[in-house]
């Protein structure tokens, strides 16, 4: 195996930070659109900050195969992983859903208590309970990257890390061509159970028949498997895992050959964002992310790039159901659709701030404090 490589770089802060507020800026202004409709016409539009969700995935690819690579045992990284992801999301799920409960604008995004609390897993997704804030899904396809990286880091097989991506990538572009070819062939026949001009819903309920959302058509284990290998999405973790051997062991034949490859399946791929629009985008991705890692976007490492990076996780979690609280409250005092989504703006950052601050970060080092001083001692003691 080549020389480990540096594990920060400040240029994918930068990045992480620019999607996460794409994301913020899409969500109040696109997707408040498509759902509520705003009071009045918008300076501007960001569709395009959707596509922040794929250079997130991306990020991860090459963050935790990284991270595994210089991980010397895998409760460090399952401690690592958890506190990182629990205590601040424990904390969104609490606010958003007292925000949603008890302001009662959004009440076709309201959930039960009980759905609340199994929220608390990041389990969700999996058992199709409702989210306490639509951002969760990206949650559960992250989940699954770490359980899978993980496996192969607990099976000794990161050396054939390589082998390994091409298989996936091989098994993900036939299940992207199949569901290419099926939902278009079942068009015509599921039209009266599904709402296809529906964003939200399509790429849920398109091939009902592997989802099983249509009880009579039954579960196909296709879709099980499909679920555990985040077929997917499987193709930008890849893009990911790629960039880091091409940082860490340099470009070759093949490593272009799959970047390539993991570009054009998303044109297919079984996503909400399956478009050539969305493929120029990850191309895009693909290409900055490269020159970030080789050093040549420096000029990125600003202070409020890297400073949003910081709170991005935390951005993310809480923005979008208490921004459109926010929002659609001063649209009912008759404010500026554009002031009101600046103030949404504003709200959100102080919060992820205030959260970053006093719940995420403090969170975090206590988890791994306590796990350095109580846990690792007897691990280390037990297996010694």
């Amino acid at each position: 195996m080549s020389e480990k490589i540096k594990t920060r770089f400040l240029e994918l802060d930068a990045l992480r930070g620019i999607a996460a507020f794409s994301v913020v800026l899409f969500h109040y202004t696109t997707h408040y659109s498509n759902l509520f409709k705003h009071s009045q016409d918008l300076y501007f539009d960001f569709g395009s900050g959707r596509h922040g969700v794929e250079l997130f995935f991306i990020i991860s690819g090459f963050v935790i195969l990284m991270s595994l690579e210089n991980t010397k045992r895998g409760l460090d990284f399952i401690v690592g992983r958890l506190s990182r992801l629990y205590p601040v999301y424990w904390a969104a799920i609490i606010m958003t859903f007292l925000v949603v409960a008890f302001s009662k604008q959004l009440p076709t995004r309201e959930v039960n208590i009980f759905q609340a609390l199994f929220n608390l897993t990041m389990l969700q997704d999996f058992l199709n309970i409702p989210q306490v804030d639509g951002v969760y899904w990206t949650l559960s396809i992250e989940l699954s990257f770490y359980i899978l990286m993980f496996t192969v880091y607990k099976l000794g097989q990161l050396k054939n890390i390589s082998l390994i991506s091409l298989v996936w990538l091989s098994l993900t572009t036939f299940y992207a061509f199949k569901t290419y070819i099926a939902r278009w062939s079942l068009l015509t026949k599921l039209t009266s159970h599904i709402n296809f001009f529906n964003h939200d819903d399509t790429p849920q309920l398109m091939l009902v028949n592997l989802v099983g959302k249509i009880p009579e058509l039954g579960i196909n284990i296709q879709y099980i498997f499909a679920k555990i290998f985040i077929f997917n999405y499987a193709h930008l973790f890849i893009l990911g895992i790629t960039l880091y051997l091409i940082k860490r062991s340099g470009l070759s034949f093949w490593r272009c050959i799959i970047l390539l490859v993991c570009v054009l399946v998303q044109r297919i791929a079984y996503t909400q964002e399956s478009s050539w629009n969305t493929t120029i985008f990850v191309a895009a991705f693909v290409v900055i992310f490269y020159l970030a890692i080789q050093g040549y976007l420096g000029f990125i490492k600003l202070k409020p790039l890297l400073f949003l990076g910081n709170i991005s996780y935390s951005l993310y979690l809480i923005h979008q159901n208490i921004g459109y609280v926010i929002i659609k409250t001063l649209y009912s005092y008759k404010i500026n659709p554009n002031i009101s989504i600046l103030v949404a703006i504003v709200c959100s950052l102080t919060l992820a701030i205030l959260i970053s601050k006093f719940i995420e970060y403090p969170a975090m080092n206590f988890i791994k404090n306590k796990y350095k001083k109580l846990i690792l001692p007897k691990f280390l003691t037990g297996n010694g």
